[in-house]
This record gives structure tokens, sequence and C-alpha cells, in this order.
């Protein structure tokens, strides 16, 4: 009798994993249809250990029902009492388990996880990415399941591990999970973690890796092997079982270990297309699913009827054939509903959009210059540089996720006569190499190029992925150039104005979809005149330009003069047309910037005017001492008073006027349509 009932329980557990594993994937997956992309191939191969864990190896505190979450509390501080975090839907206690997601790019799989767990409301995966929400797409320490933010890889381990510590001090009895990605193991910070685990012996640590063999840029093979991973983490001290990552088993026979004053890392050799045949097709390109026509939607919706073992359900793609005018492509409808215009159909018009610009202008630039080397961080198509890569690949070097690495390896390339151009987000080279860059590349005046995508807040991936103080870090730094490009022009002439600067070089880039705002291309230290006028002085740099220059067409016409000036180049300042500018205004200057009022274009301006003892009213526009989170870039402009009608307000508070200006009058003005068919955070 009792044979039976343990034959029983052991047949219930892993009927429970294998169901919150199917689950997981039914759901990403029509997740990724509906949204047109999605993070797909994380789902396939950390289904059964994600399952596993949350079904039998963790011992978490119980939910009673099943959570929705709350809308965002916003950032955590002194003046923000009701902040929260994610690790409600965990329910941890003193002598429970505690749970930590390090790749952040994961968090759609794990609230799946928690859904299919009953932990979070099923309702809670339609506030996905959706402003003002803390289900963000790049998780953050608001969002459901998590309680730390580990978005910019390699920090995951070490916060866990410190909070690992603080629970063997305080004597208390639960454990501390970790799950990784395999790419982590590409960061220096990862094995510094791992040293220290095992130096503390924090036997209270269990790390379970998703082994499936596959970073944004492809095979981690290709980009930057790290195998033999189980020897190399057994010399640095840690207990290591390899594993079949979808054997659920010996998944959690390898989780149930009796500790021996080692960490436990469980590496999980996975498949990045298990359950859905059809992903394979994508390999090697698998990190991010973006569908590329009607037809291969349609493959993976037949994937998600195998799955569901019925018929899917999604919205489908309209007949692009069809004769009826009330019929528009998915993109068009998409840009009507986020309040966009569409260029030629009545009398709306605008500037050109130019696609990938970078990508192309880099080729053709670097043509001649044998010496330029491009330095890629797992981002390459992200950042515009594969068709560097296929043009030129004995100048294309892959460095892997270790951007520390890579700035200090740079500035070795540089110093025997090469000129390196580093690529990744802007946030991963400022925030993770500072000190490389102060040392190794500024302090030598070395003619390192970076290149800083997705700069403020271009991003709705959150505070780990959102630029908003490089400009203040960077032009602190003696030697160091910062420029900051605008429009399609910028971006196509910044090139040729980093060629002739002697030293290193920070440039804020923009990619995808871009306006063509200017006929002219970026000089260098010397601003644009978008218009003319003596009653006020508007500033602007980056993608707020745009929104200057929606605000300024429609104050003109209410016959206010604004002298409008694009600044492109941030250090070194010295334009006295800007300064003369400001000393004509009637009113005084209103600065407009994608990034912090605290060391930006806003700090720039009014310690120039301080030096020069002018006595014009300063005014910026820009994050107020405060991080912003994961959402799109209209509703953050809006949200935090930096867009077209934050303008106007500060104008009417000069002035003294108020001009009637509506909403909807602005968006009759807009300087362009929606620039991306793609969302912009998607790797």
């Amino acid at each position: 009798m009792k044979k039976t009932q343990k034959k029983s329980e052991a047949t219930s557990w892993q009927d429970d994993v294998k169901r919150v594993a199917a689950g997981i994937r039914r759901r990403v997956l029509e997740h990724t249809i509906r949204n047109n992309g999605g993070y797909l191939s994380q789902a396939c191969s950390s289904a059964e250990i994600l399952a596993t864990l949350y079904v039998k190896v963790m011992d978490l505190g119980k939910i009673k029902t099943p959570l929705v979450p709350k809308p965002f509390p916003g950032v955590p501080g002194p003046d923000n009492p009701d902040y929260f975090t994610g690790a409600a839907f965990n329910g941890p206690g003193p002598d429970r388990d505690r749970f930590f997601l390090s790749p952040a790019q994961y968090a759609l799989v794990l609230y799946a996880v928690l859904i299919e767990t009953g932990r979070m409301a099923e309702e809670g995966l339609a506030q996905f990415n959706k402003d003002g929400s803390v289900v963000e797409m790049i998780g953050a320490e608001h969002s459901p399941g998590m309680e730390t933010m580990t978005g910019s890889l390699g920090q995951g381990i070490s916060q866990a591990s410190g909070i690992a510590m603080a629970r063997k001090r305080k004597g208390e009895k639960g454990r501390v999970f970790i799950f990784m990605s395999d790419g982590e193991f590409q960061i220096g910070q990862t094995w510094e973690a791992l040293q220290a685990l095992s130096f503390h012996m924090l036997d209270n640590v269990v790390i379970y890796v998703d082994v499936n063999g596959f970073q944004c840029d492809g095979k981690m093979c290709n980009v930057m092997d790290v195998e033999p991973l189980d020897r190399r983490l057994e010399a640095f001290g840690a207990r290591v079982f390899r594993v079949n990552g979808h054997d659920i088993k010996k998944l959690a026979d390898a989780g149930s270990v009796t500790p021996d004053g080692r960490p436990v890392v469980v590496l999980c050799d996975t498949d990045a297309a298990r359950g859905i045949e059809v992903l394979k097709s994508r390999a090697p390109k698998m990190h991010y699913v973006r569908f590329t026509s009607v037809e291969e939607k349609s493959w993976y919706a037949v994937a998600l009827e195998q799955l569901c073992g019925a018929k899917a359900h999604f919205t489908p793609p309209v007949d692009r054939d069809s004769p009826s005018p009330s019929v528009l492509s998915p993109l068009r409808e998409r840009i009507r509903g986020e309040g966009g215009i569409i260029f030629g159909e009545g009398k709306r018009e605008g500037p050109e959009i130019v696609s990938r610009v970078h990508a192309k202008n880099l080729v053709k630039w670097a043509a001649d210059k044998p010496k330029v080397l491009v330095l890629s961080a797992d981002l390459t198509s992200s950042t515009e540089i594969d068709m560097f890569r296929d043009a030129y690949p004995d100048r294309f070097l892959s460095m892997g996720i270790a951007e520390q690495n890579m700035l200090s390896w740079a500035s070795g390339l540089a110093r025997e006569g090469f000129i390196p151009f580093v690529h990744t987000f802007a946030v991963f080279i400022y925030r993770r190499a500072f000190d490389q860059i102060a040392m190794s590349v500024s302090y030598p005046n070395l003619p390192v190029r970076m290149i800083g995508f997705l700069p403020g807040i271009t991003t709705p991936g959150g505070a780990t992925h959102q630029a908003i103080e490089d400009v203040a870090v960077m032009r602190a730094l003696p030697n160091m150039t910062v420029l900051d490009c605008g429009d399609a022009t910028d971006v196509e002439s910044v090139l040729d104005v980093i060629e002739k600067i002697n030293g290193p070089v920070y440039v804020r880039m923009l990619r995808g979809e871009i306006p063509r705002l200017f006929a002219t291309p970026m000089e260098f230290g010397k601003a644009r005149v978008v218009s003319e006028g003596k009653d006020i002085t508007v500033l602007s740099s980056g993608i707020m330009t745009e929104e200057a220059m929606r605000a300024v067409q429609v104050l003109q016409k209410r016959g206010l003069s604004v002298q409008h000036m694009h600044i492109s180049t941030l250090k070194p300042f010295n334009d006295q047309t800007v300064m003369d500018a400001i000393a004509r205004s009637k009113y005084g200057v209103i600065t407009m910037e994608n990034h912090t009022i605290v060391g930006g274009l806003g700090s720039i301006i009014a310690e120039q005017m301080a030096e020069r003892g002018m006595d014009r009213k300063l005014v910026r526009i820009g994050l107020r001492d405060i991080y912003a989170h994961g959402a799109s870039r209209n509703y953050l402009l809006k949200k935090y008073r930096m867009d077209a009608m934050a303008l106007i307000s500060e104008i009417e508070g000069l002035v003294g006027k108020k001009f009637g200006i509506t909403e909807d009058e602005l968006k009759e003005t807009f300087i362009a349509a929606v620039h991306s068919t793609a969302k912009a955070e998607a790797l």
C-alpha cells in the first residue's frame, strides 16, 4: 500500500511539472504570435527547468489566490512609501527558499510559470510591456516574481550571493536559487561571484544554468565559447552537476542534494527549439523572434495548434490584396493606433524616413579605412553592425558579453595604430566599463570610438537599459568627446566628424527607422539653426529636437518668435552662436534633452551662462532626478513632461501667456510617423 502511494505521489509531481512546462511554451508562443515577436527560444529551453524548480524543488511560501499585478508604483526612494518588489509572487519567508532570475529577458517565461503554478492571475500577462505596468518585457525588481534589478547581465549572481550570505548570518534556513543563462559565463563578474561563493562556503546557493548554446549573435561556440563549462566551474570550487535540461527527474535530484560546503551549479543542456520544431529554421539567430511575413507567422500558428490540441486564437493578418479602402496593412493600422501620421495620405506630409542608416553608412565609410575595426558585445544586429561583419569579416571582432574586457581590449588595439569602434547599448558602455574607459581609454587619450545605442528613454527596456545619465558621466572624463545624433543626417555624417577627432569619442546613436530632419551634415562644435527668433531660445539635442520642432511650428503660428537650435556636440561645448542667441532672447532659454537634467545639456548651458554672467532665465526639460521604467517612448515623454506639450507649457510660463494649444493641434504637426516597424527594445 505504501509503495503504491509513493509511486502515485512521484507520478503526480512529475505530471504537474510536465503540465506547467507545456503551459509555459503554449503561453509564450501564443503571446509571440499575438504581439508579432517575443523571447520564444528561452521558453523552449527553460520550460522544464523552471517548472521543476517551482513545482518540486523550491520551498516557496503559499499564495492563497493568484495575484493580480498592481500598477507601476514609481521607482524606489525615500518619498515613495508605496514602492514594492515582485517578491510577493514567490511568497518569501525566513525559512523559505528565494528565487532570483538573472537574465531578465526571460521575464515572459517567468510570468508564464507564475500563472501555471497559480501564483499570478492569468490576466496579468495581458499587462505585458504595457505603459504603466510592472509586467515589463525586461523584468525589473518590481516585476512579478523578481526582487532585484538584474537586467544588465552578470549582476544577478552577485546580488543573490550577497543575499545568501546575509541569510546564513541571520540563521535563515531557506536556500537561494539562481537561474542563469550560459551567456553570462562570458562575463568576468560571474566568475568573481563564483570565486567568492566558494571561498565563503555558501552552500545555501543553488544555480541552475540554461545551457542552450545560443545567444543574441548566434551560437555561443562562435561568439565566445565557454566550454568545457563544467570543468571550469569545478576549478572555481563549485559542486557541478551536468544534466539533460528536459529530464525533470534529474533536474529535481540535482537540486535536492545534501549541502557539503560548496555552492551547487546545475548545468542544464537544453534544446532552444524544444516543443516548437519550426523554431529551428531560425538558427542560429534564435534570441528573439520577430516575424518577417504573414506566411512565417502562420507556421507558428500551426505549432500553437499542436501545443494546444485545438485551433489557435489570434487576430489574423488583413488581406493586403483586398480592394476595400478600409483595409490597411498591420503596420499602418498600428501607426494609426499609436497616434502617428502616415505620410502620403490626405494633406499630411513629413520628412523622409530612412532605415538602418548606421548599418549602411558604416560599410560605405569604412571601405577605404583598413585600420577601422568593429567590436561587438553580442548585440551585432541590434547595433546595426551585421552588414559590416558580412562585408569585412576580418575586421569584425566578437567579444561576447564582456564589456569591461572589450573596452580595455579596444584600448590595446588603439595603441597599436588601429581605430576600434566599440558597439553596444549605451548603458553597457559607461555603466559596465567606466573604470576601463577612464584608465585604459580616456587617460591615454586613445582614439577609441564608443557607439552607444538606445540612449535615454528610446527603449522601454526599463532602468537597466535606459542610458539617462551617460552624458553627465562621459563628459566628466578628461579628453572625452561626446556627440548626440538627432536624425538620419546626423547618423550619416557623425563618422566623418569622428574621423577628425584626436582622442576618445562617445556617440549617442540612433537605430532602426529614423526621420531625416536636416539637409546639411553635422558639424563638430556647431549648432544647427532650426528656426530664428528673438522672443525665446530653445536648445534641443538628440530625439528631443523632433519634439521641439513640433511645438515651435505651432507656437510660430501664434506669433511667437522662437530661436530653435539643435545641439549635437555636447563636449567640448564652445559655440558662441548659441550664447549669442541666448543673449538676444527676450524671455530666456529652454533646454530639452533625452537625459536627466543633471549633467547634460541643461547643465552645460547653465555653466556657460554662469561663467559669462548672463542674467537670462533658464528652464531645463528632461528627467528630473528620477529613473524611468519600462514603457513606450511617447508614454515616457509625456509622463515625465519631456514632450512638445511640456515645452509649450514651459514657454507659456516664461512668456506669461496662454496660447490655447491642444494635443489634437500638436498631432497635426507630427514631424515624423512612428519610426520603427519593430519594437525598439527587441534584440
